[in-house]
């Protein structure tokens, strides 16, 4: 199948996001159906709608997973009905043999990408990343058309196998990529790195010196919840209140209460401490206020 993609993408960021996700899915894969799976990758390549209908002529399934920020982009996972039968089947723990049936077979494919897309922003976030949340996800049955992919997108093929073998083709949008795996040519933005006055006009860092003595309140969020007062007043010692984050998910650090940073926990000397290993750029900073 890979022939018909012929515009290749050779740009870094590019081709690091698919190469990172590609790992990523066989290793989620691998847990979610409890078999050992290979994934090799092929592409990235420019996308072109006549190209991928080539592919995929027909009714297909589809399953779209996105960011929580919704300015972030989303990924498709295409398909024909017979690989979408093949991977449900196994995430069913059958043997792969299942006729495509929509009741059985969407659910599981769409809990299958969610998880793995999910892992993925977490692996990103783990290595010094942006941290992302997955939005819901979607599985559908449809005929795809021009309309459905507005905008700009890169291409790839995962081919899954041999045994069994399928083939699953991706399409991310740029503005994904972009948020995840920021391009070299990039304008250079604040990092964790250095001193990010540095970066400022000269006139602006005098004018700043005259207030660098004022304190500000600084505050660590580990996670949040919303609880019923009926569960509340239950509280005592040793009850256990569980939050919004994953274990290893970056906290947020906000300063005046307006989120500034995102961070690891770690321990300095048996203290706790924040490793800051994202800035929040200005524009979200002054639109995050803590509540």
């Amino acid at each position: 199948m890979s022939e018909v993609f012929r515009s290749a993408i050779t740009e870094d960021s590019r081709v690091l996001a698919e190469q990172r996700f590609v790992e990523q899915f066989s290793k989620s894969l691998t847990t979610f159906i409890e078999r050992q799976v290979n994934v090799t990758l092929t592409g990235p390549y420019a996308f072109d709608f006549k190209e991928v209908k080539a592919q995929l002529p027909g009714e297909i399934v589809s399953c779209a997973v996105g960011s929580a920020d919704l300015s972030a982009g989303r990924t498709f996972f295409l398909m024909t009905k017979q690989y979408a039968a093949v991977l449900a089947d196994l995430v069913n723990m059958g043997d792969g043999s299942a006729a495509f049936s929509a009741e059985e077979h969407l659910e599981p494919i769409r809990d299958l990408f969610k998880e793995i897309v999910g892992a993925f922003f977490g692996d990103v976030a783990k290595n010094g990343g942006p941290h992302h949340i997955c939005d819901e996800a979607k599985a559908v049955i449809v005929d795809i058309s021009p309309p459905d992919f507005i905008g700009s997108w890169t291409v790839s093929e995962l081919q899954i196998g041999p045994d069994p073998s399928l083939t699953i083709i991706k399409l991310t949008s740029n503005e994904l990529l972009d948020a995840l795996f920021p391009p070299k040519t990039a304008p250079k933005k604040f990092s964790s790195g250095g001193d990010s006055s540095e970066m400022l006009d000269p006139n602006v860092r005098k004018e700043m010196s005259l207030v660098m003595d004022i304190e500000l309140p600084v505050a660590i969020e580990l996670g949040r919840t919303n609880m019923l007062i009926r569960d509340i007043i239950k509280l005592a010692p040793g009850s256990v209140v569980e939050l919004d984050k994953l274990s290893g998910e970056p906290v947020d650090l906000y300063v005046n209460n307006k989120r500034f940073a995102r961070g690891e926990v770690v321990v300095v000397e048996e203290n706790f401490a924040v490793r800051i290993t994202d800035l929040i750029n200005p524009e979200e900073r002054f639109s995050s206020t803590k509540n």
